[in-house]
């Protein structure tokens, strides 16, 4: 390893005059006399410093390092920066996008909400609705079953009614008969081979027994 060598230049004031003689190998250098300039400051000398060549590189080879690293640092800080500056216009937009879409959502749930208040209003109102016709239906079937029992005592009454009409109807072509026949005295009929006397007096049971007695006749009892 190559070691540091300092020089120096040594200057002396001027005084008498050297009797010794030269010497070539001495190190020193005698500085001829003249006038004085300026007074050097005592006890301080004036040195020169060389600097190595091959420190001078190193500097400089550090300092060239120096330099790249700090390019390169700069250049990756300004990627990371436009990378981050990228990612946050990204993140706004999807922010924004998000912000949309659940805002979508917010509305559309609130008109989904709305339709659900109105069909619970609609299905209430046909509840309302389907009780007040099943109250009326079989307030009508009740109405409908007193009726159906009506009817089928008017279709009893209507066939006894019918009963009679029949029987008279046969009566009265029995009497047809015996009056054309003449098989029974003045003013009586013939039914069923019997001769019948028909009154056209209101009378009570006892005097209508005691006008048949009167006429040799049975009162007729159904």
């Amino acid at each position: 390893m190559a070691q540091s060598v300092v020089y120096a230049d040594l200057k002396f004031a001027a005084g008498p005059p050297s009797t010794v003689a030269d010497d070539d190998d001495s190190p020193y250098e005698n500085v001829p006399l003249g006038p004085v300039t300026a007074a050097p400051s005592p006890g301080r000398w004036t040195r020169r410093w060389r600097v190595p060549t091959t420190v001078l590189a190193a500097s400089l080879l550090l300092l060239l390092l120096l330099l790249v690293a700090v390019v390169a640092l700069g250049a990756r800080y300004w990627q990371v920066t436009r990378s981050l500056r990228d990612s946050s216009r990204e993140h706004a937009a999807e922010q924004g996008r998000l912000s949309r879409e659940l805002q979508a959502r917010e509305q559309s749930l609130e008109q989904a909400q709305q339709e659900l208040a109105w069909a619970r209003g609609e299905l209430q109102r046909a509840w309302h609705e389907y009780n007040i016709t099943q109250v009326e239906l079989e307030f009508r079937n009740a109405e409908l079953g007193h009726t159906q029992h009506e009817l089928a005592v008017l279709q009893a009454e209507m066939q006894v009614v019918q009963g009679r009409l029949n029987t008279s109807e046969s009566t009265v072509s029995s009497l047809r008969a015996c009056v054309d026949t003449d098989c029974c005295p003045r003013g009586w009929v013939l039914f069923r081979s019997k001769c019948l006397y028909i009154s056209v007096t209101k009378k009570t049971w006892q005097e209508s027994q005691q006008d048949c007695a009167e006429k040799s006749a049975q009162l007729l009892v159904q």
